[in-house]
């Protein structure tokens, strides 16, 4: 007996259309399994069956067949029973069988003998039957439903001698078909189960819950078997003929016509009276409803007709509702809008790429991804309701999870597991109310469960909604805001998910599309639904048109307007006045031709400008600051970019503008920003990527360029350098500050109009100078060289060629050149650094012995190998006398002392120098610094020099591992080192391994 788990199946009666209800059967156990189908006698518990349907519930249950099998069986039965005889009447016009009863007997006799069993094999089966069968008769005499059983149960036993081929008989003995049949102990008469039960739905519940109902005094059955139900399948033979019968008689016509309507009212008033089970996705009804209606229950030539018209079903919706992973839909705590308005295109393109089965952009089976990113109000979820609603027929599960947070996906995927079905999951992750659970491990392991669930092989046809993915896992602030990196909760490699994000780079995950304003007829829809108006009203105001045209297709602003309208009774004369007074005070002059990309109509930027002038009469640092911020990126902005530069004297800050103004304004006003940003972890802001483009584009020419130029002071002066190399988060800072500087470049080179001799003030080049330090150390040359070349020129006309800041400045140029390759350049500029640092320091001091060392690396790179060896020699003379042995400058010569011996084959004296090193490293600033993870890969080209290639491997892999985590896996030095270690797995032979070494997607 089975537990918790028990599934029952339901077959009607129909003739020759039973071949239907095997088709609809066969492509069900192929939804449980695709590759290896289940025997129906294998997946349900008891299958039950009237007149055909009883035919086909004995071969699949109580002999064992599978529906392949069964429809074989059935159409050659079929053939060979409804061959018509000649008609005969008995007195008083009573219509006796068309049809061979003899026939039909044989027929089933031999589909026993083909399945191994004696002609009069007994109906009733082992008791540990897997699969319990029973068939529909009626007693003539009494004119009540008797049920043929395979198994024991309460009641009369008096029928437990019935044999298979009688208890055929019997079901199938319909009127004017077949003649009836007389067994049992009294030899009591039958006709067919049809004229009772034509649909045995509720005498199979009955005998379910006769047999799996109470087993304690005081049970209630019922309660007892919906409880242990998985699921309940009941399926048609088709809408029946009502003008089919040959016969005239009148009594015979009213009988079928009865039976025709009799199955489909008797599911629905199952449906009604079980609607819990409907709910739940537990009660599945299925029958074709148009095709068949012209096909009699005796036409066997048919065949290729019920299959077209079957085929037509199987393909529509109400199919889709079936299948071993359905859940029951729900939205909720979902924000619903009552007045969406549906976006036909938007939908359209949901549905060609997520919709199973017709995916053209993913192989079949693959895991479909559509992210759906946009600027806020644009109506993203709205969209994204409206698709799961229309489609929820389609796929077999819906989970709609909170993506705000890592901390609300994982409550929500938690949430969703009381919907799986009962023995899929473990019960204590089914039962539990997670919003009364206090243990994060029990939350967790529920979410396990069900991203578990979703990954088995054969629940392919899932929807997993993220909704406002909207945190930036890579910022600064990802930890407090909760962000977090959706892939993991990505399920298996099946199943289609759709994200919805205001964060475009999440495109990268599938197949994306940005939702933009809408058109103006989607205009009109959902102003007029907003507003409440009707099309007369719409029609009768003149200025709708302009209102439309000032509000350009935002879905929020429109939103917005039309609510006002409706709740203040006002026209949109007023509202377009009010709004361009405002518009004209924002806008002066040649303000107009100000581009604000995305918002060419700059229709919204009335509400910002409400809120920025409410900050600013608050507190002017922090309107200040956002003018400033505005010059940088819209994340992570805040103490990385100032904590550095607000140590600087007040002397050294241009235009009296105190950058520690900004901070103390930030730190004692956080309130002061209103709703124009969101903040972060440790004082970091995220803002509106529109409030964003307009705080900048708002500003007249003078207040652009002295805050861009700000800005590029704050951001460069930022950025650590080689002195800070003792910084534990030296790379990860270098990372954050990326984004910045690339906005900053873009406003210099904007402010200085391409200009060589562009004027900066002293703090202004050295920040500059930094922006190209931090370019140079992400490989982004050519940048690097633009942005040094500018601060070199400015710090020679300030201090001349001599002086150490432009003597600095050439030497990250010459940086620059040896990274390029342009040895020859980069040889002359480091002579003349270390000419100049000698002059002004002496040979001795460790800044000229760092000119030397450079100048030493790129003899080394041009194969000058004796030469750079002599001046790495005189400079490690030189250091021994100023600096001690772990000194981070001693430290950095051992490393390039070693790779020097390696390029000429000392690889002994490499391995002593570059261990040496590294330990000094590990001590002074620890692993993972790059300086360190250089020393590792100089050490794996040794061991693997040395044929060490399991070493060579370790420390490769230990290296590229560092680079990418401190400076990204697209930079070059992380692809270098990529292809040694390719090179190495080559050479071990390991093809699988050099495949991924140099990045060839894994399977997941």
């Amino acid at each position: 007996m089975p537990g918790n788990t028990i599934r029952l199946l339901s077959l009607d009666g129909g003739g020759v259309r039973g071949l239907s209800s095997l088709m609809i059967l066969d492509h069900l156990m192929r939804t449980i399994d695709s590759k290896c189908p289940p025997k129906p006698c294998d997946y349900f518990d008891m299958i039950g069956g009237t007149s055909t349907g009883g035919l086909i519930a004995i071969m699949l249950g109580r002999l064992r067949m599978s529906v392949t099998e069964c429809i074989t069986a059935y159409t050659a039965l079929s053939g060979k029973v409804f061959e018509k005889k000649n008609h005969r009447f008995g007195w008083k016009l009573k219509i006796q069988g068309r049809f061979d009863s003899g026939k039909l007997e044989q027929a089933v006799k031999q589909i026993l003998r083909s399945q191994g069993f004696g002609e009069d094999e007994l109906l009733q089966d082992a008791p540990d039957a897997p699969c319990k069968v029973f068939v529909c008769a009626t007693s003539k005499n009494a004119g009540s439903t008797v049920c043929l059983k395979s198994y024991r149960s309460h009641g009369t036993d008096d029928l437990e001698s019935t044999t298979i081929w009688q208890a055929c008989r019997a079901t199938s003995a319909a009127t004017s078909f077949f003649e009836p049949i007389a067994f049992g102990p009294y030899d009591e008469v039958f006709v067919e189960g049809a004229l009772g039960a034509n649909n045995p739905i509720y005498e199979l519940w009955d005998q379910a819950r006769g047999v799996w109902g109470a087993t304690e005094p005081g049970e209630n059955p019922e309660a007892q078997l919906q409880s242990k139900l998985t699921s309940l399948v009941s399926i048609g033979t088709g809408v029946p003929p009502l003008n089919r019968v040959g016969d005239s008689l009148k009594g015979i016509f009213a009988t079928l016509q009865k039976l025709g309507t009799e199955t489909e009212k008797t599911a629905e008033n199952f449906r009604r009276d079980k609607s819990s089970l409907h709910k739940q996705g537990r009660y599945y009804r299925f029958n074709v409803n148009q095709g068949l209606q012209d096909i009699g229950l005796e036409e066997s030539k048919k065949k290729a007709e019920i299959a077209e018209a079957t085929r037509k079903y199987i393909l529509s919706a109400e199919m889709l509702e079936f299948g071993p992973y359905r859940t029951s839909f729900t939205l909720e705590g979902v924000p619903v809008s009552g007045k969406f308005v549906a976006r036909p295109l938007d939908t359209a393109e949901l549905e060609h790429h997520l919709l199973p089965q017709q995916s053209v952009s993913e192989e079949d089976g693959r895991c479909k991804v559509f992210v759906l990113h946009g600027l806020g109000g644009m109506g993203k979820t709205q969209l994204a309701v409206d698709f799961a609603r229309r489609h929820k027929p389609t796929f077999s599960s819906v989970f709609w999870l909170d993506g705000r947070s890592e901390e609300r996906v994982i409550q929500s995927l938690a949430k969703c597991a009381s919907r799986i079905p009962a023995g899929q999951i473990a019960d204590r992750s089914r039962t539990r109310n997670i919003s009364n659970l206090v243990d994060k491990e029990d939350i967790r392991a529920a979410a396990k469960e069900t991203l578990n669930w979703l990954a088995l092989e054969e629940n392919r046809d899932w929807l997993l909604v993220f909704d406002n993915v909207d945190q930036d896992p890579s910022s600064e602030e990802a930890v407090a805001t909760g962000a977090y990196d959706v892939r993991k909760y990505i399920p298996g490699d099946q199943g289609s998910v759709l994200i919805t994000t205001r964060l475009e780079k999440l495109a990268q995950l599938g197949t994306a599309k940005e939702l933009k304003k809408v058109d103006k007829d989607l205009s009109k829809s959902v102003f007029k639904k907003w507003a409440r108006w009707t099309d007369e009203r719409m029609a009768m105001d003149d200025n709708v048109e302009e209102l439309l045209d000032l509000l350009d297709g935002l879905p929020l602003a429109l939103a917005q307007a039309a609510s006002y309208l409706g709740e203040t009774r006002s026209d949109a004369a007023s509202y377009v006045r009010r709004y361009n007074e405002r518009f004209k005070e924002l806008m002066q002059s040649d303000d107009e031709s100000a581009p604000l990309m995305d918002y060419q109509q700059r229709s919204v930027w009335t509400t910002w400008t409400i809120s920025f002038k409410a900050i600013e009469t608050k507190n002017k640092d922090a309107a200040n600051l956002l003018c400033l911020w505005a010059f940088s990126t819209t994340t992570a902005f805040g103490t990385v970019c100032y904590r550095r530069p607000a140590k600087k004297p007040k002397t050294a800050v241009p235009d009296g503008f105190a950058i520690w103004r900004a901070t103390k304004a930030d730190e004692a006003h956080e309130g002061d920003k209103g709703d124009t940003s969101d903040k972060g972890d440790e004082g970091m802001y995220s803002i509106h990527p529109v409030v964003h483009k307009w705080m900048s584009h708002r500003q007249d020419e003078a207040q652009k360029r002295a805050f861009a130029m700000l800005a590029v002071l704050v951001v460069g002066l930022s950025v650590p350098t080689k002195g800070s190399n003792r910084d534990k988060d030296f790379g990860v800072l270098r990372n954050q500050l990326l984004p910045h500087a690339e906005r900053c470049s873009r406003w210099l080179a904007e402010v200085s109009g391409g200009e060589d001799d562009f004027p900066l003030l002293p703090i202004q080049a050295e920040s500059v100078s930094r922006l190209g330090f931090l370019y140079g150390a992400h490989g982004r040359l050519e940048e690097a060289e633009r942005i040094t070349r500018l601060a070199l020129d400015s710090k020679k006309k300030m201090f001349g060629p001599d002086h150490m800041a432009t003597l600095s400045a050439m030497n990250e140029l010459g940086l620059v050149y040896e990274k390029q390759g342009r040895l020859g350049e980069a040889e002359r500029i480091f002579r003349q650094v270390q000419e100049g640092v000698e002059e002004v320091y002496g040979a001795g001091d460790t800044t000229s012995l760092n000119a030397t060392t450079n100048l030493a690396v790129v003899y080394e790179k041009q194969g000058r190998l004796e030469e750079a060896e002599m001046m790495f020699r005189r400079v490690q003379e030189g250091l021994r006398k100023v600096v001690g042995p772990d000194h981070i400058i001693r430290l950095n010569l051992t490393n390039n002392l070693g790779a020097l011996y390696k390029k000429q084959g000392r690889l002994g004296e490499a391995e002593r120098m570059l261990q040496d090193a590294r330990e000094g490293f590990d001590k002074v600033i620890g692993p993972d610094h790059i300086m360190n993870l250089s020393t590792v890969n100089n050490l794996g080209a040794v061991y693997e020099e040395q044929g060490r290639l399991r070493e060579a491997e370790m420390m490769y892999r230990q290296a590229r591992e560092g680079f990418e985590k401190a400076l990204g896996r697209n930079h070059p030095v992380v692809s270098e080192i990529g292809s040694s270690l390719h090179r190495v797995h080559l050479l071990m032979g390991c093809e699988y391994c050099a495949r991924v070494s140099v990045g060839e997607p894994r399977a997941t």
